[in-house]
Protein backbone atom coordinates (compact mmCIF):
# COMPACT_ATOMS: atom_id res chain seq x y z
CA UNK A 1 0.00 0.00 0.00
CA UNK A 2 1.52 3.28 -0.80
CA UNK A 3 0.91 6.87 -0.03
CA UNK A 4 0.63 10.23 -1.60
CA UNK A 5 3.00 12.63 -0.08
CA UNK A 6 4.74 16.03 -1.59
CA UNK A 7 8.47 16.78 -2.00
CA UNK A 8 10.01 18.74 0.69
CA UNK A 9 12.21 20.47 -2.11
CA UNK A 10 10.15 21.45 -4.72
CA UNK A 11 6.41 20.31 -3.27
CA UNK A 12 5.61 18.07 -6.02
CA UNK A 13 3.43 14.96 -4.73
CA UNK A 14 4.38 11.65 -5.59
CA UNK A 15 4.25 8.10 -3.84
CA UNK A 16 5.91 6.11 -0.92
CA UNK A 17 5.43 2.66 0.13
CA UNK A 18 5.08 3.62 4.12
CA UNK A 19 4.95 7.24 5.69
CA UNK A 20 7.19 8.35 8.71
CA UNK A 21 6.44 11.34 10.90
CA UNK A 22 9.37 13.74 10.47
CA UNK A 23 11.15 12.73 7.51
CA UNK A 24 12.04 14.60 4.58
CA UNK A 25 10.24 13.02 1.43
CA UNK A 26 12.47 14.07 -1.65
CA UNK A 27 10.83 12.78 -5.64
CA UNK A 28 14.12 12.60 -7.14
CA UNK A 29 18.00 12.36 -6.52
CA UNK A 30 17.87 15.80 -7.74
CA UNK A 31 15.70 17.61 -4.91
CA UNK A 32 17.60 15.21 -2.41
CA UNK A 33 20.63 16.66 -3.44
CA UNK A 34 19.21 20.37 -3.77
CA UNK A 35 17.41 19.65 -0.23
CA UNK A 36 20.50 18.91 1.56
CA UNK A 37 22.59 22.18 0.24
CA UNK A 38 22.50 25.01 2.56
CA UNK A 39 20.36 28.14 1.92
CA UNK A 40 21.62 31.70 2.66
CA UNK A 41 21.17 33.11 5.98
CA UNK A 42 19.40 36.62 6.40
CA UNK A 43 23.22 37.98 5.54
CA UNK A 44 23.33 36.11 2.33
CA UNK A 45 26.56 33.99 3.74
CA UNK A 46 25.97 30.29 3.34
CA UNK A 47 26.75 28.22 6.26
CA UNK A 48 29.59 25.99 5.20
CA UNK A 49 28.19 21.98 5.41
CA UNK A 50 29.64 19.01 4.15
CA UNK A 51 27.21 18.68 1.38
CA UNK A 52 28.18 22.19 0.32
CA UNK A 53 31.77 21.27 0.22
CA UNK A 54 31.24 17.87 -1.77
CA UNK A 55 29.06 20.35 -4.22
CA UNK A 56 32.04 23.26 -4.58
CA UNK A 57 34.84 20.19 -5.28
CA UNK A 58 32.89 17.90 -7.22
CA UNK A 59 32.26 21.71 -9.48
CA UNK A 60 35.39 22.67 -9.14
CA UNK A 61 36.86 19.17 -10.66
CA UNK A 62 34.17 19.49 -13.07
CA UNK A 63 35.16 22.86 -14.16
CA UNK A 64 38.55 21.81 -14.74
CA UNK A 65 37.96 18.71 -16.55
CA UNK A 66 36.28 21.21 -19.21
CA UNK A 67 38.93 23.17 -19.46
CA UNK A 68 41.72 20.58 -20.21
CA UNK A 69 39.55 19.01 -22.70
CA UNK A 70 38.93 22.76 -24.43
CA UNK A 71 42.61 23.46 -24.14
CA UNK A 72 43.51 19.76 -25.70
CA UNK A 73 41.42 20.78 -28.83
CA UNK A 74 42.86 24.25 -29.23
CA UNK A 75 46.62 22.46 -29.02
CA UNK A 76 45.60 20.14 -31.49
CA UNK A 77 44.17 22.26 -34.25
CA UNK A 78 47.14 23.77 -33.47
CA UNK A 79 49.49 20.55 -34.71
CA UNK A 80 50.42 19.95 -31.02
CA UNK A 81 49.70 16.64 -30.59
CA UNK A 82 51.54 15.47 -27.66
CA UNK A 83 50.43 18.24 -25.86
CA UNK A 84 47.06 17.74 -26.90
CA UNK A 85 47.18 14.06 -26.00
CA UNK A 86 48.17 14.93 -22.49
CA UNK A 87 45.81 17.56 -21.95
CA UNK A 88 43.14 14.77 -23.12
CA UNK A 89 44.80 12.32 -20.51
CA UNK A 90 44.38 15.01 -17.41
CA UNK A 91 40.49 15.90 -18.74
CA UNK A 92 39.85 12.03 -18.99
CA UNK A 93 41.42 11.28 -15.47
CA UNK A 94 39.49 14.34 -13.65
CA UNK A 95 36.01 13.31 -15.49
CA UNK A 96 37.04 10.14 -13.80
CA UNK A 97 37.09 11.64 -10.41
CA UNK A 98 33.84 13.80 -10.99
CA UNK A 99 32.22 10.68 -12.18
CA UNK A 100 32.63 9.14 -9.25
CA UNK A 101 32.01 11.54 -7.24
CA UNK A 102 28.70 12.32 -9.03
CA UNK A 103 28.02 8.50 -8.66
CA UNK A 104 28.74 8.72 -4.99
CA UNK A 105 26.18 11.87 -4.44
CA UNK A 106 23.57 9.76 -6.25
CA UNK A 107 24.28 6.08 -3.83
CA UNK A 108 24.00 8.90 -0.64
CA UNK A 109 21.06 10.44 -1.44
CA UNK A 110 17.80 9.94 0.45
CA UNK A 111 15.27 9.00 -2.97
CA UNK A 112 16.79 6.17 -4.75
CA UNK A 113 15.19 5.32 -7.93
CA UNK A 114 15.01 2.91 -10.60
CA UNK A 115 15.59 5.88 -13.19
CA UNK A 116 18.91 6.90 -10.90
CA UNK A 117 20.53 3.24 -11.63
CA UNK A 118 19.49 4.07 -15.18
CA UNK A 119 21.02 7.52 -15.31
CA UNK A 120 24.07 5.89 -13.29
CA UNK A 121 24.45 2.91 -15.83
CA UNK A 122 23.90 4.59 -19.04
CA UNK A 123 26.67 7.46 -18.29
CA UNK A 124 28.99 4.14 -16.82
CA UNK A 125 28.69 2.98 -20.62
CA UNK A 126 29.74 5.85 -21.65
CA UNK A 127 32.62 5.71 -19.65
CA UNK A 128 33.76 2.18 -21.40
CA UNK A 129 32.70 3.79 -24.93
CA UNK A 130 35.28 6.32 -23.70
CA UNK A 131 37.93 3.76 -23.23
CA UNK A 132 37.41 1.91 -25.59
CA UNK A 133 37.45 4.76 -28.27
CA UNK A 134 40.22 7.09 -29.50
CA UNK A 135 38.27 10.27 -28.11
CA UNK A 136 38.12 9.43 -24.47
CA UNK A 137 37.88 13.18 -22.85
CA UNK A 138 34.94 14.14 -25.34
CA UNK A 139 33.18 11.19 -23.91
CA UNK A 140 34.00 11.53 -20.33
CA UNK A 141 32.95 15.12 -20.34
CA UNK A 142 29.58 14.09 -21.94
CA UNK A 143 29.08 11.44 -19.31
CA UNK A 144 29.76 13.75 -16.80
CA UNK A 145 27.83 16.75 -17.91
CA UNK A 146 24.74 14.40 -18.04
CA UNK A 147 24.64 13.22 -14.75
CA UNK A 148 25.09 16.58 -13.91
CA UNK A 149 22.40 17.71 -15.34
CA UNK A 150 20.51 14.53 -13.94
CA UNK A 151 21.18 15.60 -10.57
CA UNK A 152 20.40 19.19 -11.33
CA UNK A 153 16.41 18.77 -12.18
CA UNK A 154 15.82 19.42 -8.32
CA UNK A 155 16.53 22.88 -9.11
CA UNK A 156 14.54 22.98 -12.15
CA UNK A 157 11.74 21.85 -10.87
CA UNK A 158 11.32 24.42 -8.22
CA UNK A 159 12.56 26.87 -10.80
CA UNK A 160 10.24 26.42 -13.48
CA UNK A 161 7.10 24.67 -11.38
CA UNK A 162 4.53 27.27 -11.24
CA UNK A 163 2.19 25.77 -8.52
CA UNK A 164 4.90 24.37 -6.01
CA UNK A 165 2.49 23.51 -3.25
CA UNK A 166 -0.13 21.09 -5.03
CA UNK A 167 -2.58 19.83 -3.43
CA UNK A 168 -2.19 15.82 -2.43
Amino acid sequence: MSARVQCTYCGLPFRVRAVEPNRAYYCCSGCALAGRLPRPNAGGEFPVTPALIIALCAGFVFFNEVLFWGLGIALAHDQRAAQAALFARVSAGLGALAWVTLVAVVARAPSRRWTDALAVTATMAGLVVAVASGRQAGWVLLANGALALWLARGWGKLKFIRNRRLPI
